[in-house]
């Protein structure tokens, strides 16, 4: 369990957002999690350096999950990380399409499913609305 402290933390430094598809948390109709991105199971560490903000459907897809096979050269290839990896450096958007500009972004895409009809369709309306003000510049 992690403490509200410790929450509070992880939700400011993600601006309330998704770390892995951006989507802000007032859109969604589910809280979000903390998520371990190194998963429980594979250590024990709750430090803020192993946490991120995690919408629900992220956080199901990505599981325990560290690696995932780039779609392009069919590599395994680590998930991105939020704490070590800028977002801006490995996605940008293609209006309501992420696009992976790195081995890491395009096995996290292929892994989250980022890109599902439902995802696409949210953004794409969110974006007609003015709200989906999208993190693909530093």
């Amino acid at each position: 369990m992690i403490d509200a402290a410790i929450r509070a933390q992880v939700i400011a430094r993600a601006g309330n957002r998704c770390e892995y598809c951006q989507l802000p948390q007032e859109y969604y109709e589910a809280t979000f999690h903390v998520e371990h991105i190194a998963a429980q199971q594979h250590t024990t560490d709750d430090r803020l350096t192993n946490l991120a903000w995690c919408c629900p459907r992220c956080n199901r897809k990505k599981g325990p999950n560290l690696a995932g096979i780039d779609p392009l050269t069919q590599a395994v290839t680590l998930l991105f990380h939020p704490r070590n990896d800028q977002w801006h450096e490995h996605f940008r958007w293609n209006g309501p399409i992420l696009i992976g500009s790195t081995p890491a972004a395009r096995a996290t895409i292929a892994v989250l499913d980022l890109n599902n009809g439902d995802r696409v369709r949210l953004r794409e309306s969110l974006i007609a609305e003015g709200v989906f003000a999208r993190a693909d510049v530093p």
